[in-house]
């Protein structure tokens, strides 16, 4: 008895599934996709690598090259990165078929070049020290091109001349 009861409501329901991929899918407004990075944005300051709870944004320095290397197998589409990067170079698509055979179709690189300090090391991209550059003093540019290690040096060589005189 109970079975066509249910039955009777089911068919004055009609049909609630659609025939997927032969119709189009129920999408909602609020359903976040993969992600893409806008290359002309980037900067490649890694504010979106460091806030990615699954790690699957992550910055890589190889050579003369910084790299922002989205892997989509870890993504859980939190959107994070969208909300934390300055230049609003990430933006949430739509896009959930995501299912490939090659393991190189879940990759998305966006490359700068990367600045070199005077001591040889690799450390942000130029793209990026140039925009800094843009927006604070001129004076500071100098130490805009100096690694963390070779900046901290410089600024404790300044300090000391400018509060004793003496050269260090």
């Amino acid at each position: 008895m109970k079975f066509l009861k249910i039955f009777g409501i089911s068919i004055k329901s009609g049909t609630v599934t659609v025939k997927y991929p032969f119709e189009e899918p129920l999408i909602t407004n609020e359903f976040r996709g993969k992600i893409e990075i806008d290359p002309s944005k980037c900067t490649g300051c890694g504010a979106c690598t460091r806030i990615c709870p699954s790690k699957a944004l992550s910055m890589v320095i190889e050579g003369n090259s910084v790299t922002i290397r989205y892997f989509i197998g870890r993504c859980i589409f939190c959107g994070m990165c969208a909300e934390i990067c300055p230049q609003n170079a990430i933006t949430i698509t739509r896009e959930f078929e995501l299912a490939t055979d090659e393991i190189h179709d879940l990759y998305n690189d966006v490359e700068h070049e990367a600045m070199q300090c005077s001591c040889g090391n690799r450390f942000l991209t130029k793209k990026l020290v140039n925009e800094v550059a843009a927006r604070v003093k001129h004076n500071a540019y100098e130490l805009l091109q100096l690694c963390p290690e070779c900046r901290r040096r410089e600024t404790v060589k300044r300090l000391t001349m400018k509060l004793t005189g003496i050269p260090r």
